[in-house]
């Protein structure tokens, strides 16, 4: 598994509320998906980046299809996105 960079970096707000966390590729994306996710539901959106994400990995997804998968998790899991 190797990961893909992205055009532009997510920044997100993180778990300790007034700090930021920048998201530069699938594995770092993947990575906070799997192990930081703030919220327990996982709703669609999530299990298709989760999907998604892993496609990526392994070289099956281009990493632009992947940072959209992650961004509409961000936004269903209502996470605070300060730049995308």
């Amino acid at each position: 598994m190797t990961g893909q960079l992205w055009n532009k970096p997510i920044t997100i707000e993180a778990t300790k509320s007034s700090q930021r966390l920048t998201i530069a590729n699938t594995e770092a994306a993947t990575y906070y998906l799997l192990r930081n996710w703030p919220t327990k539901a996982h709703g669609i959106a999530y299990k298709n980046a989760k999907r998604t994400l892993i496609d990526a990995h392994e070289g099956h997804v281009e990493a632009l299809v992947a940072r959209s998968a992650f961004l509409a998790a961000l936004e269903e899991g209502r996470i605070q996105i300060f730049e995308a």
